[in-house]
């Protein structure tokens, strides 16, 4: 089976660039296909116990966008992270699907916690070639892979055409809040997307958030085809019991489809360290008030709508190298005996095949890609790892005269990507799951460069 997925994901990258070129002007197709694991079985890494049950089912979700010049994909899984060979191998084969190449291809998470994470590599460094987790794992991504692929190849006879983007945006209250308040002395409490055990970390301040939903919407003369709807925020209310669901944004996403008859995405933004943990308690009561929090300002985003004509198309890519941390917990040598020792426990065999599954990635020279599609005057940024909101943040600032939206949970290999201040902190948790080293100027540069070479471009500024 690995050598299975390595050898797809080589010839991938060795390829070059296939595009389907299309007839005049821009197009669209979508397509949504449910990649619920099969119930019962041990899929994933292990975060989540086994599902037992489908409160809804989780989806892959997306649209292939195509002019004269310019192909791409983007696509919404409803899972809990992608990383590494498993992410290569999906981008390679929706590439191959939509007759583009994988590096235009954006596969990115949710990050509900109700959904598996996937990492082939890790489970072949953790678990023995016989065990049933690695076995159900790695059929249910070749099983994805088919659905996702079949999909989008029955989507390409439907294509329809995008003649004006629209742009809206709306303040979403009470719903998300930082997961890293700085107390009095400088260290941090940590509040994570649940606060039913602690009450009290209700009553502290919301944190450093990026309080706006921000909604693109690809429409024709006669009505809109597409909406997409860009929210930072760990999306999952409560979890851990058995249960597939697709949580808070695929509940909204389901409603706004039903009502309006239009084809809708939703995409998490850079919500690494941003959570509902204060508005939420964790009972269903509070889902269902959540949900209708972020439904309305969406539906007040999709009422600000401004329609411009559609001009240009543009997809940009940054291959950058991510350092490697350089403290033991996070070493090669470090994690190797963990993995030896008999007494580890299940979770700290699990972190340290994942920090090895990085380790080996980055030894091997692949790169991770940072990518920007620009249509007119908006970019849309899809980044990986579970990034903090201060590169969202950072982004918007950098291009004011733009309409930027920002999408986190691509290639989630890496862990969380936060500001290099993380590791010197005291407190917090992200720092423990961050398996990149300080790169806050190299991240930070390669999104500028993203926003600026493409804007131009876009604009005609050969």
């Amino acid at each position: 089976m690995r050598h299975l997925i390595v050898g797809l994901v080589l010839v991938g990258w060795l390829q070059a660039p296939t595009e389907s070129i299309g007839g005049d002007g821009l197009r669209v197709s979508t397509f949504s296909v449910d990649i619920t694991p099969p119930l019962g079985q041990p899929v994933g890494l292990g975060f989540i116990p086994i599902l037992k049950t489908a409160e809804h089912p989780l989806l892959a979700r997306g649209i292939l966008l195509q002019d004269e010049s310019t192909s791409c994909v983007i696509c919404t899984l409803d899972w809990m992270e992608v990383h590494n060979e498993s992410y290569d191998f999906l981008r390679q084969q929706i590439g191959e699907a939509a007759g583009v190449h994988a590096s235009h291809v954006a596969v990115h998470c949710l990050h509900q916690h109700t959904a598996p994470a996937i990492s082939t590599a890790a489970q072949q460094l953790q678990l023995q070639e016989t065990d049933p987790r690695r076995i159900a794992s790695a059929e249910y991504l070749l099983n994805v892979a088919k659905k996702v692929t079949a999909a989008i190849r029955i989507s390409q006879s439907n294509w329809r055409p995008v003649t004006l983007i629209g742009t809206g945006k709306a303040r979403v209250e009470r719903v998300a809040s930082s997961r890293r308040i700085e107390k009095a002395d400088g260290s941090l409490q940590g509040r994570g997307s649940n606060t039913k055990s602690s009450p009290q970390l209700r009553e502290l301040e919301e944190g450093l958030i990026d309080p706006w939903v921000r909604t693109v919407s690809l429409e024709n003369a006669d009505a809109a085809v597409v909406q997409m709807h860009y929210y930072a925020s760990h999306p999952q209310s409560f979890y851990g019991d058995g249960r597939a669901s697709y949580d808070v944004p695929g509940i909204i996403r389901a409603r706004l489809e039903q009502t309006s008859k239009v084809f809708q995405l939703y995409v998490t933004g850079c919500g690494g360290d941003v959570a509902f943990g204060k508005y939420n308690d964790g009972s269903r009561e509070a889902r269902t008030e959540l949900t209708a929090r972020l439904q309305d300002g969406i539906e007040r985003s999709i009422a600000s709508l401004e329609r411009h004509p559609v001009e240009s198309i543009k997809w940009s890519t940054e291959r950058i190298r991510l350092p490697l941390r350089s403290d033991e917990e996070f070493s090669e040598a470090g994690n190797r005996r963990i993995l030896r020792d008999p007494k580890s426990t299940e979770s700290q065999r699990r972190k340290a095949a994942i920090a090895l599954a990085w380790i080996e990635r980055c030894n091997s020279g692949r790169l991770v890609e940072l990518s920007c599609l620009s249509v007119s005057h908006v970019q849309m940024l899809y980044l990986p790892g579970e990034p903090f909101v201060q590169y969202q943040l950072a982004a918007q600032q950098m291009r004011p005269d733009q309409f930027v939206c920002v999408a986190g949970y691509g290639d989630c290999g890496m862990g969380y990507i936060g500001g290099d201040r993380i590791f010197t902190d005291r407190g917090g948790y992200e720092q423990t799951y961050s398996f990149a080293g300080p790169c806050e100027t190299l991240f930070t540069r390669t999104i500028q460069t993203l926003l600026t070479d493409s804007s131009r471009t876009a604009a005609g500024e050969e």
